[in-house]
C-alpha cells in the first residue's frame, strides 16, 4: 500500500523452453529402458529447479514483508478457484498458496498481525469508496468523484489495508466488549 511493487518472476514460464526439450527428450525414449529413466531424472531436476527458485523467492518476499511492517494484511483468495480459470498457469506459477502460508507462519513467529480480508471488489473500489468499474487489461485507476489517479494494483492494495484496519479495530472492540462483560459479572 506505500506504493512498492514487487516483480514476479514467472519461474515456471522462464523455463518452458528447458522443460519442453526435456519432456521430448522422455517421450522419445522406450518406456521401462535405462535411458529413459535418465531423462526422467533429468525432467525432475528441472522441475526441482523451479519449485526451489519458487520457494527462495517466497521465502525472500515474506521475510521483507514482516520484517517492515507490523500489520499484514492480504486478500482471502479462493486459490483453487482460480487455478481452474483461463489464467490458470499463471496463477500456478505464482503459488499463492505456497506464499501466503509461508507469510503466515513468519508473521506469527515474529508477532506480526495477518489479516485476511473479503476480496470482493478490491480492483474495482476507490479509496473513498466510490465503486468505478473497470476490465482486467486497465492498468490505471482514475475517480470521478475524488480524482485519486494511480495504478490500479496500489489503489487495491490501499482498500485491502483499509479493509485490514477495519477488521483489526472491530476485532479491538469485539474484545473490548467481551471483557468488559466479564468484569461485570
Amino acid at each position: 500500500s506505500d506504493g512498492t511493487q514487487i516483480d514476479n518472476f514467472k519461474y515456471f514460464e522462464s523455463s518452458q523452453k528447458q522443460l519442453r526439450r526435456v519432456q521430448r527428450k522422455v517421450a522419445r525414449r522406450r518406456r521401462g529402458s535405462h535411458r529413459r529413466r535418465k531423462a526422467v531424472a533429468l525432467l525432475q531436476k528441472v522441475h526441482a529447479k523451479i519449485r526451489n527458485q519458487r520457494s527462495d523467492f517466497h521465502h525472500q518476499v515474506s521475510r521483507l514483508l514482516v520484517n517492515s511492517y507490523d500489520l499484514i494484511a492480504i486478500e482471502d483468495l479462493n486459490i483453487k478457484g482460480l487455478s481452474k480459470g483461463i489464467l490458470a498457469k499463471q496463477v500456478n506459477d505464482v503459488a499463492w498458496g505456497s506464499f501466503f502460508s509461508k507469510l503466515e507462519y513468519k508473521a506469527e513467529n515474529a508477532g506480526r498481525q495477518l489479516i485476511k480480508v473479503n476480496p470482493n471488489g478490491t480492483s474495482q473500489t476507490c479509496t473513498c469508496g466510490e465503486t468505478v468499474k473497470k476490465n482486467l487489461s486497465v492498468r490505471w485507476h482514475e475517480c470521478l468523484k475524488c480524482g485519486v489517479s494511480n495504478h490500479r494494483d496500489i489503489i487495491s492494495s490501499q482498500v485491502i489495508l483499509s479493509r485490514g484496519l477495519r477488521d483489526v479495530s472491530l476485532i479491538k472492540a469485539a474484545r473490548l466488549r467481551i471483557d468488559t462483560e466479564a468484569a461485570l459479572l
